[in-house]
């Protein structure tokens, strides 16, 4: 997906709300505003959204020297996620198709995104989830691949989140055995899960065969979304799952590639062609040989 002027607005907002999060100063959110400022005016504003966002939250890290702004509230989120679990698997165990719902549940716990949200309610959005249907719906095709699948690979977005994925990963287990591969960030960006947020979440304990990251933005050892590696990756695996907005915004065009997410920007909405918060389990459109 293509960056939007509301894209570099909203980088903006992202500085802040990243400063404001890691406890600084007014002197130091004043500081954050005018370099970003500065940067994003000197910066290319083509490619995707996340090409933009990287280097902004780089800069937030590095002047204000905190790894992680928003590592109490993805410890929260966990917590949050975690204890929502067991009546989720109630739930399940109670749906006449619980891969579909596990997927919703999955799309519902994007909203814990503080890129795009300062402020959600995850009650709410998972109650929606058990009884609203998704806005664009390719269940039917991404059932008929995973029978006869061997390998599944899940671009995973936020912490917190990442306890829902784990739920979807654990129905998807129990239609077939095959190989889980979770991929994260190399590192803190915004609340996105890294390593550390997917071991919290339990996924080593429900079969996932190896942990893959792509970079936050600093870590130049870890390879970009629009690498050849990453692209090995897709098409190693015989499904691929990306969560979350920035997800779909970075491998839109990957061809074959499920996007499962909540469309919480007006822009990412508009691409989708749905509405502000609707859940979405998209199909990429497949290569077409003549």
């Amino acid at each position: 997906m293509e960056s939007t002027l509301d894209c570099v607005t909203c980088m903006l907002e992202q500085a802040l709300r990243a400063a404001r999060a890691a406890g600084a100063t007014e002197e130091a959110q004043q500081a954050v505003l005018r370099t970003v400022m500065r940067d994003l005016a000197q910066a290319d504003w083509g490619g995707t959204p996340i090409d933009i966002a990287m280097p902004v939250h780089r800069a937030v890290r590095r002047l204000l020297e905190v790894d992680d702004p928003f590592a109490a509230q993805k410890r929260r989120a966990t917590e949050q996620a975690l204890a929502a679990l067991p009546r989720l698997r109630r739930a399940l165990g109670l749906s006449d198709d619980p891969l579909h719902l596990s997927l919703r549940i999955s799309a519902a716990g994007n909203i814990i995104d503080l890129g795009a949200l300062e402020q959600y309610d995850l009650d709410a959005a998972l109650e929606r989830a058990l009884k609203a249907p998704f806005a664009i719906d390719d269940y039917a095709t991404l059932r008929r691949q995973l029978e006869g699948a061997h390998s599944l690979l899940l671009f995973a977005d936020n912490a917190g989140e990442i306890a829902f994925d784990r739920l979807l990963l654990e129905t998807v287990l129990t239609m077939r055995e095959m190989d889980l591969t979770v991929c994260v960030k190399s590192g803190p960006f915004i609340n996105d899960a890294t390593r550390q947020d997917a071991l919290a979440a339990g996924l080593d304990r429900i079969g996932v065969v190896s942990m893959l990251e792509v970079s936050n933005g600093d870590d130049a050892a870890a390879p970009a979304y629009g690498s050849a590696e990453v692209k090995r990756w897709i098409d190693q695996h015989d499904v691929v799952i990306a969560k979350g907005q920035a997800n779909y915004e970075a491998l839109s065009d990957q061809p074959g590639t499920y996007f499962l997410l909540m469309a919480k920007c007006p822009r990412v909405a508009e691409s989708l062609q749905v509405g502000t918060g609707d859940l979405v389990l998209k199909r990429n459109a497949p290569p077409t040989h003549s």
